[in-house]
This record gives structure tokens, C-alpha cells and sequence, in this order.
């Protein structure tokens, strides 16, 4: 056991093929249903009752298959947390890198509240599963696939930000992304959060640190003006 707890924290490639990467891809109809089978069955219990609770044998009786069947697609349960955590960064990233697009070019007292409302909607539509799988991802290797997701939203947002004039849009940006970050984890944490009240707080930090950021010009933003 401790020598998987160690590899968890040791990213390599080995790790990456061998513990937290599917064992083999569904190529037939069939495979196909069974593999995505384990995934929503390994859905189901992290969104009933936690990351605790999930081991391969459960999800396979859940599964409606042998344990056998799981490990000839997953080698570990990692693999299934791997997998899991990979889809849902997929199309966070996706969704917010579409609005960040489509919003480039709105006055920022526009834009920012939809890319806020945008930032939180994985948690406020699957608040106990996105726990979960947060929780995974803390002790899994980043996913390439997700550290290039993660670098589209950024850029979407650094373009939002360049063409106003600020002097430094990707600090502007990181901050602003963890500002995001940090408001959400605190009031999910803290149980029973009020998303409608969690966006406009925010969109009231979010605008006010901007507000403050350096533009060309010597000239500090005025993001209700943009």
C-alpha cells in the first residue's frame, strides 16, 4: 500500500501508463457500454456517498460486472478517479474557454459575471461530486489533457484582459482565476453554499482587483467603464 501512496505523488511516465491510465480503450459497441458502465457506476457512488466509499469491487457490483471485466479496462481505482477527473476538467475547461471567447470583446461589468457564473456551474450542479473528485485529483499526476484545458481558459482570459490595456494580463488573469478558485473552495467548504450569492461576491472581488491592476498609461482600469 505505501508504495502505491508513493508512486500517487511521483508522476512519471510509467505511473501515467501503468496506474491512472485505462488499461485499454473500447473499440466494440459492447466494450464500449461496459466501460462507460464502471464510470457511471463509480459516478453514482462518489455522488451518493463520497470518495471513501469507492473501491473497484463496489463499483463493479454496481457496474453489473465482474471485477475481472473492470480490470481489463481499469488497473486500479485510481484509474477510474483518473478518468473521471480528466472528463469533468475537460468540459469545465471547454465551457469556460467559450465564454471567455465570447466575451472578450463586452464591457468587463458584462463579461466578468458570465465567466463567473460559468466558473461555478460544475459546483453548483454537482457540488457533492466535484468534492469527491477534487479530493482524487489532489493525489493524482495532472492529466496532459487537462493541463492544456487549463492553459485555453487562461489564454481566453488573457485576451479578454490584453486588448484593455493592462499592463500585465496574465498576472491579471492568474489572479483573477484564483480569486475565483478561492471564494468557491471556501464556501463549498463551508456547507450549504449559496451560489447566486457566491457569484456576486466574485464578481465584486474579481472587478475591484482589476479595477486596480496597472494599464498602459500609467492609468489604473476602470472595468465599468471598458
Amino acid at each position: 500500500m505505501r508504495a502505491n501512496a508513493h508512486i500517487l505523488y511521483s508522476p512519471s511516465e510509467v505511473v501515467l501508463e501503468t496506474l491512472v491510465k485505462p488499461r485499454k480503450k473500447p473499440a466494440q459497441d459492447r466494450s464500449r457500454a461496459t466501460f462507460e458502465a464502471i464510470l457511471e457506476a463509480a459516478t453514482r457512488i462518489l455522488r451518493e456517498d463520497g470518495l471513501g466509499a469507492m473501491n473497484t469491487n463496489r463499483v463493479a457490483e454496481r457496474a453489473g460486472v465482474s471485477v475481472g471485466s473492470l480490470y481489463q479496462y481499469f488497473p486500479s481505482r485510481e484509474a477510474i478517479l483518473a478518468e473521471l477527473v480528466r472528463r469533468m476538467r475537460l468540459t469545465m475547461s471547454a465551457r469556460m474557454a467559450e465564454v471567455g471567447a465570447a466575451v472578450r470583446h463586452l464591457p468587463l461589468k458584462e463579461a466578468i459575471p458570465r465567466q463567473m457564473a460559468e466558473a461555478v456551474r460544475q459546483y453548483e450542479t454537482e457540488p457533492r461530486l466535484t468534492a469527491a473528485l477534487e479530493e482524487a485529483e489532489a493525489q493524482l499526476p495532472r492529466d496532459p489533457e487537462v493541463r492544456e484545458g487549463r492553459r485555453r481558459v487562461r489564454e481566453a482570459m488573457v485576451s479578454c484582459l490584453a486588448g484593455r490595456g493592462y499592463v500585465d494580463p496574465a498576472e491579471a488573469a492568474a489572479d483573477s482565476i484564483a480569486i475565483t478558485r478561492g471564494i468557491v473552495m471556501a464556501a463549498c467548504a463551508a456547507g450549504r453554499p449559496d451560489f447566486d450569492a457566491i457569484k456576486r461576491r466574485i464578481t465584486r472581488a474579481v472587478l475591484g482587483y482589476l479595477k486596480e491592476c496597472p494599464r498602459v498609461g500609467g492609468d489604473a482600469g476602470e472595468p465599468d467603464k471598458s
